[in-house]
């Protein structure tokens, strides 16, 4: 689709394939511990870690193939501005834009990734820092890439 804005909104009911088998299914092909544990009974300290939405930005490619570019606000956002110059940001062939979180509690990669695995060493910086992901552009061409 190109040329123009839609704008969609959704509830997390919009979305029945993604359930916790679904989560647990992520956790497990990414190798995290415990993976077998049954996700509804997981105790964590800040429940926005399980929320279902978190993991709906993998799915977008499948959910509207034909888009090619797709901004992605949480349901906390409040938008205070016309949101053009956010669009018309140019992610120069990369899949996503976000805002940088190295502050405060916010730790580089280094933190929380094993770097001695050479894969993780390989694909990532250990001084750059996470995203946050209440907004998020993704240029979804790039996948394609």
């Amino acid at each position: 689709m190109r040329g123009g804005a839609h704008v969609e909104v959704k509830d997390v009911e919009d979305f029945k394939f993604l359930n916790s088998s679904s989560v647990q299914r992520l956790y497990s092909e990414n190798g995290v511990e415990n993976a077998t544990k049954d996700v509804n009974s997981m105790k964590f300290t800040n429940p926005n870690k399980l929320s279902m939405l978190n993991y709906l930005r993998f799915y977008l490619p499948e959910l509207y193939p034909k888009l090619h570019k797709i901004l992605f606000l949480d349901d906390d956002v409040v938008v205070q501005k016309d949101l053009t110059r956010l669009w018309k940001i140019n992610l120069d062939g990369k899949v996503n834009g976000a805002v940088k979180t190295c502050f405060g509690s916010f730790h580089p990669f280094a933190h929380y990734l094993n770097f001695s695995h050479p894969l993780i060493r390989k694909r990532f910086n250990l001084k750059a820092c996470a995203w946050a992901y209440g907004m998020n552009i993704f240029y979804l061409d790039a996948l394609e890439a």
